[in-house]
């Protein structure tokens, strides 16, 4: 055999070596590529599943905390509205009506009740039956 036929042979059997090697590497580089695919799209999910977790919560949070506040506002008006019988209550009663006696060494004598002290007593117990009939 002639050194060209050696060397054309050669060169051949590279050629044909080096197009295996790039398809061999084309594969394992499209195997790479995949996995990666697969595994970026996993990634993917998983986080958008914490984030949607995150903002489920974050809604039922706003939502609770909306119902509370309103809740504050519903008491505090009926709140308002008992506190608003009661100054009524007093504005109607005359201080005259309610006297107890007052007994000293000297003298016994009518003085006019402390109607602040009997509302708030009376208020105790009058307090959540006044707020079953206005609020039933």
């Amino acid at each position: 055999m002639s050194l060209e036929a050696i060397l054309a042979h050669i060169t051949q059997e590279a050629e044909v070596k080096k197009n295996q090697i790039i398809q061999e590497a084309q594969k394992e580089a499209e195997k790479i590529i995949q996995a990666s695919r697969q595994e970026a799209e996993a990634v993917y999910n998983t986080f958008l599943q914490q984030e949607k977790i995150k903002q489920e919560s974050e809604k039922r949070g706003l939502i609770v905390k909306a119902r509370l506040e309103n809740k504050k506002r519903m008491l505090q008006a009926k709140q308002e509205l008992i506190d608003e019988v009661f100054q009524r209550l007093k504005s109607g009663l005359a201080k005259e009506r309610f006297k107890k006696e007052q007994v000293s060494f000297k003298e016994t004598k009518e003085v006019a009740e402390d109607l602040d002290f009997y509302l708030a007593n009376l208020r105790l117990t009058l307090e959540p039956e006044i707020a079953r009939i206005l609020f039933a």
